[in-house]
């Protein structure tokens, strides 16, 4: 469900669409950057995974072979929540150069220590900010 009224809520964009303990919204990357980018927020779990597999398999439908999903405020993720980012990550390698970077700092160890666990660190790039993220996305060109 869509809240175009929720702008402003929390600081995230009229893009989210709230489900309790989870938000998802696409927010800017900024002039010329070309990186779609998706923030995630709450707990990420079978219930709401689906919706996180909808918002990124639409930016690689539409062609965006450079992701960024921001989890630096995920408070949990299970592993249907891993398999749907591991999907992700095999569908924008199908894009010519495509690439998907992960944010989740050093701050939100629970997060990253599931990510480790599951070996996605391995797989896909995880950074502590989203600058970084970026600029390691745009240099992938």
């Amino acid at each position: 469900m869509s809240e175009d009224a929720g702008a402003g809520k929390r600081g995230h964009s009229a893009l989210e669409e709230h489900m309790g303990f989870f938000y998802i919204g696409d927010e800017p990357a900024g002039d010329g950057v070309d990186v779609a980018i998706v923030a995630a927020g709450g707990e990420i779990d079978f219930a709401v995974s689906p919706q996180l597999r909808e918002r990124l398999a639409a930016h690689v439908d539409a062609g965006r072979r450079r992701l960024l999903l921001d989890l630096s405020t995920v408070t949990f993720i299970d592993s249907t929540a891993i398999g749907v980012l591991m999907g992700a990550e095999m569908r924008v390698r199908e894009l010519d150069g495509g690439s998907l970077a992960l944010v989740c700092g050093d701050e939100n160890r629970r997060v990253l220590r599931i990510l480790e666990i599951a070996g996605i660190d391995s797989l896909i790039d995880v950074y502590d900010s989203r600058d970084e993220a970026i600029s390691a996305l745009a240099a992938a060109g």
